[in-house]
């Protein structure tokens, strides 16, 4: 009997690791070719999708490595003229934070707060409700874009991204090996949980210009 119990887990074990790798080579396969590295290769008159994060790690003054480069890439395509307006999306505080951060960084073109973006799928859902005919592109990191890449593509959103830099300091490396788990989740949320929203107002609710 132990043999089985120890087989039986030898073969779960190796059925998470199979779906763990084929999650994210699956999700990794919707950036495929859609990953701009210019301005230039973003539709014009894009709605620009900044997805959330933190400036600094919780409690602490410690950057977390993610938040500087995802600002920075949003500042670039703003400038270059490929933007009609941007979607500060996370958090109460990631919405305001971010949306600031671009006023002080010369943006001008109107920028919309989605704080019930508390998840990726969120943002995705929420952009979907409020502009399901705009061209939706996503700045974040590489390995996140391809996640809102592959919801947007099941939401069916014309949908590419922008990727920021990766980041500084173990926090960004952190961040990525969070998103190897947060890809199989994706499909699960998906297939088995029918993508729903976490945030407690409905999808086309509470995103409200920023002051």
């Amino acid at each position: 009997m132990a043999h089985g119990i120890k087989k039986g887990l030898k073969v779960l074990a190796a059925t998470l690791v199979a779906f763990l790798v084929a999650s994210n080579a699956w999700i990794w396969s919707a950036s495929w070719g859609r990953l701009a590295t210019s301005p230039s290769e973003v539709p014009a008159g894009s709605v620009l999708l900044l997805l959330g994060t933190d400036e600094f790690v919780p409690g602490t003054h410690e950057e977390t490595g993610t938040f500087r480069p995802r600002i920075e890439a949003a500042v670039r395509l703003c400038k270059a003229g490929r933007i009609q307006f941007v979607i500060s999306s996370g958090t109460e505080a990631h919405a305001i934070t971010m949306a600031d951060q671009l006023r002080a960084a010369g943006v001008t073109c109107p920028i919309v707060e989605d704080p019930y973006g508390w998840r990726t799928l969120d943002s995705v859902l929420r952009a979907k409700a409020y502009y399901p005919k705009e061209h939706i592109v996503f700045v974040s990191q590489g390995w996140h874009c391809a996640r809102a890449l592959w919801l947007a593509d099941h939401e069916g959103l014309s949908a590419s991204a922008y990727p920021s830099e990766f980041g500084d300091g173990y926090r960004a490396y952190q961040a990525t090996v969070r998103d190897c788990f947060a890809k199989p989740k994706a499909v699960i949320d998906r297939y088995i949980f029918n993508n729903r929203l976490l945030a407690p107002v409905p999808a086309d609710e509470g995103n409200r210009p920023h002051r």
